[in-house]
């Protein structure tokens, strides 16, 4: 099998990832006591169970000590809990001005999502601005979900035109596709693939790639409520080693095909000939 470049670095230490022993809990990770976290349902992240984000907290239990409670909550009602000190940690969210107030974020991959809409409607689109110039469209989305600066702008603009209907998890908004309540929704394409079985069936969306710069951060999320500068600076030291010995690739591959999971940890950098290098565009 030929191994994607940006994989190529991580996986060559992932043997030696395998021998590292469980670390006894202490303080430094803010986790004496058992940490409450919550997973939200999507199908590149967490569902029935299993899913990128199940791996990787049973990674960080193996390597931490710290014990989870474990929970599986809608994406609103994550940020409700974590702001009234119901919940300690989450997974996989894009930080916001607001939301970091109250916690911290760790970034462990970049994820680019793409506008789902039905094949009929998808000749003329280019962009999400072609979308908002058709008269009366309106988009899914998940309530309390964030997709990063350049497409929630567009759903602000939307939602204040009423056009924006939101559901409680990503399988609710994809029936609401489905049955002609939307028509669209921002996704990634392995949830269209993960929640529409039938071939037939998913041949009819297609995804529309609308976003700019690379794949938005997604985190893990400390409550400051819970959570010390320094024990963030605890967790963010950790997955730089998940990354560096080849774990994170590991957890990736075992949950995406190679070039997803190539993208997922595709942070944007790029070499130069100077040996500086530089950053694709922000989306």
């Amino acid at each position: 099998m030929v191994v994607h470049p940006v994989l190529r670095t991580g996986l060559a230490f992932a043997v030696l990832a395998c021998l590292c022993l469980p670390a006894a809990a202490d303080d430094r990770y803010g986790c004496t006591q058992p940490v409450r976290l919550a997973f939200y349902r999507n199908q590149v992240f967490y569902h029935d169970g299993k899913g990128l984000d199940a791996d990787l907290v049973a990674e960080l239990a193996r390597r931490t000590g710290c014990a989870f409670e474990v929970s599986v909550r809608p994406r609103a009602q994550i940020w409700t809990a974590l702001q009234r000190g119901e919940l300690d940690m989450a997974t996989s969210a894009v930080a916001t001005a607001e939301q970091r107030r109250y916690a911290y974020f760790v970034p462990y991959l970049h994820l680019r999502e793409r506008l789902i809409v039905p094949l009929d409607l998808s000749a003329d689109l280019h962009s999400l601005d072609d979308f908002h110039a058709l008269p009366g469209v309106r988009l899914g989305a998940v309530a309390g979900y964030n997709h990063g600066p350049y497409l929630d702008a567009m759903l602000r603009i939307l939602r204040s035109e009423g056009r924006v209907r939101e559901y409680v998890d990503e399988t609710a908004c994809f029936n609401a596709l489905l049955g002609g309540e939307v028509d669209g929704l921002i996704g990634h394409e392995l949830s269209l693939a993960g929640l529409l079985h039938d071939p037939a069936l998913r041949h009819r969306f297609r995804g529309i790639d609308v976003a700019r710069g690379t794949g938005v951060p997604r985190s893990l999320v400390l409550a400051r409520g819970r959570f010390s500068a320094a024990q963030s600076a605890q967790w963010q030291r950790l997955f730089e080693d998940l990354r560096l010995d080849g774990s994170l690739a590991r957890i990736f591959l075992g949950n995406a095909p190679l070039d997803v999971a190539a993208s997922l940890l595709d942070n944007g950098y790029r070499p130069t000939p100077d040996g500086l290098g530089e950053q694709d565009e922000a989306p």
